[in-house]
This record gives C-alpha cells, sequence and structure tokens, in this order.
C-alpha cells in the first residue's frame, strides 16, 4: 500500500478506532506510524474530524421549530405559496455556527480521489465504503439545507396574493442570508440604479421617507411568472423601512387603495407581529411598506 492509497482509506477512519482491526485500516495505520509525513498528515485529519463534529454539535435548532413546520404544513395544500413563504420563515430562524460552510467544502474533499482497493481488502473497504458513503450523505444533505435557507434570503418572494407576498417578504428581510444588491445612503443613488435596470421605483414617497438616508435596494422577482420587482430600503429613527415595488398586474390587487389610505391601514403583520405593514397601489405598481416598529410608528411615515 501506498501512501496516497493509505489517506484514502485513512479519511475513511471511524473516530471511536472500531476500524482499527479491518485488514486495509491495519495496514494504513502501520504505514502511518513509519512514514512521519503520512502520521502528520493523520494526525492533522483527526484534529480536523473532531473540529467539524464539534461545529455541527453546536448547531442550535430553536425549541419551536418543529412545532412551527407542522403548523405551516396543515395549510399547504390549500394555500401553496403562503407555506412556501411560512415554511421559509420558520427555518430561517436556525442560525449555523460561523465557519460551517468551509468545514462542509473541505469534508467534501475526501469524495474527490477514487483509488481502486485491492480484492483481498474487499471486506474492509467495504466497511469503510458503507461509513464514507453515509458521511458524503450527511454532507449532500447540510449543503442542501444551506442552499435553502441562502435562497430563503434571495430575491424570490411567493404568491400572488398581497398576504402572500407580505409573509414572503418577511421570511426573505428575517434570513440570515438577506443581502442588498447595492448599499448606499443616497436616495437618488439608489433610484439610479434601479432605473437603470428598468425596475419599479416610487413615484409618490410617503412625506417621512422623503428626506431620510437610504441603506440599499435590491431586484426582486415576484411569484411562479417571476414579475420583476425592487426592494429599497430607508434608514428612519434607527428603524430601517423596507419598500417593495412592483407592477399592479404581478399580484391580485383589487383590494389595494391609493396612497392616502395607507396610514389607516397600519397594522402588524398577523404572521408575524413584530412587523408593522401596511400597502398601497397606483395605476401602474403596487407598494409594501414594512418595518420592525409598531404600527402606530409606522403610520407617522404618512
Amino acid at each position: 500500500m501506498d501512501k496516497e492509497r493509505a489517506k484514502f482509506v485513512l479519511q475513511s477512519y471511524r473516530p471511536d478506532g472500531e476500524d482499527a482491526n479491518e485488514p486495509a485500516f491495519a495496514e494504513a495505520l502501520e504505514l502511518a506510524a513509519r512514514d512521519r509525513e503520512l502520521g502528520e498528515w493523520l494526525a492533522v485529519e483527526r484534529a480536523q474530524d473532531a473540529a467539524f463534529a464539534a461545529m455541527l454539535a453546536d448547531v442550535e435548532i430553536p425549541e419551536d421549530l418543529r412545532d412551527a413546520i407542522f403548523g405551516v404544513l396543515e395549510g399547504a395544500q390549500d394555500q401553496p405559496a403562503e407555506f412556501d413563504a411560512d415554511f421559509v420563515g420558520a427555518l430561517a430562524s436556525v442560525r449555523a455556527p460561523e465557519g460551517l460552510r468551509d468545514q462542509i467544502l473541505g469534508a467534501m474533499e475526501v469524495e474527490q480521489n477514487v483509488v481502486e482497493m485491492p480484492p483481498r481488502h474487499k471486506r474492509g473497504f467495504f466497511k469503510a465504503a458503507v461509513w464514507t458513503t453515509s458521511a458524503a450523505a450527511v454532507i449532500a444533505i447540510m449543503v442542501a439545507v444551506g442552499a435553502f435557507f441562502a435562497g430563503a434570503g434571495g430575491n424570490a418572494l411567493a404568491g400572488t396574493t398581497p398576504k402572500e407576498v407580505e409573509y414572503s417578504a418577511i421570511a426573505m428581510l428575517e434570513s440570515p442570508f438577506f443581502s442588498l444588491d447595492l448599499q448606499n445612503d443616497r436616495q437618488a443613488a439608489l433610484y439610479e440604479w434601479l432605473d437603470g435596470k428598468d425596475l419599479p421605483t416610487p413615484a409618490q414617497l410617503p412625506k417621512g421617507l422623503q428626506d431620510v438616508k437610504g441603506v440599499g435596494c435590491k431586484l426582486l422577482e415576484i411569484g411562479e411568472r417571476k414579475h420583476r420587482g425592487s426592494l429599497v430600503c430607508y434608514k428612519r429613527n434607527d428603524k430601517v423601512v423596507h419598500l417593495v415595488m412592483m407592477e399592479r398586474t404581478a399580484i391580485n390587487v383589487d383590494d389595494i387603495n391609493g396612497l392616502d389610505t395607507a396610514c389607516q391601514k397600519c397594522r402588524h403583520c398577523d404572521k408575524n407581529d413584530e412587523w408593522a405593514v401596511t400597502r398601497w397601489a397606483d395605476a401602474e405598481h403596487t407598494f409594501f411598506l414594512l418595518s420592525k416598529m409598531d404600527p402606530s410608528e409606522l403610520a407617522k411615515v404618512f
């Protein structure tokens, strides 16, 4: 057995030492004991495995996550878009420890080089292969979950009704992966960026947002047809106010009135009472205003 083959075998060596008596592992361990370079590599490999295991153990799952997921599953068949938004919101509360992504990608390198084992080691290799495959499956699941979380903080808003879009927008804004396409405290710079991409900008802005600093903006895609929309974030009294804009045809807005009625309709979101929300529409666009504040405070924006 050469060093490269020994490395491949030892990458599947279980931390509890149960594989030590398997012929393939025994031979690889014997070579590591004789070869200083291989022995040092094995020490680093075991240390990384231990750190990776410890990091996974640090992932905190919210106590109410199970109930939250089952709760949104109840309405999944009748209201799929609303279910999507609620499900994203429930999972977005999970916080992975810093550095977990790098650890996962590092662990995936185990699968890059496949070395064929000699026939006499097939029995031992079968156990090693099962262990490696199981580890790879866990890693694949974690990467998929990570991708799901990243999608939650992306630019897609689910739904075809105002409530569905509202819930989805809050899930996006609360995601740990949420980010803006452009950050700038000048409103003019934000609108110029949106205009350059042929995205909606506010033709009429509430008085309380006209002279405040911007935070940033983002391109949005609304619903299954991916209608293009905009998000602009403002800073008012140390609170961030989020304005979501889309073409009026993107969703059903027959029951939404003009800007002059938005002040009276400021309310808590009925899916997340940490958020105050209101909405209005004009001839061409629909607007949603959202912020983590009391509805009475949001009403002062108008």
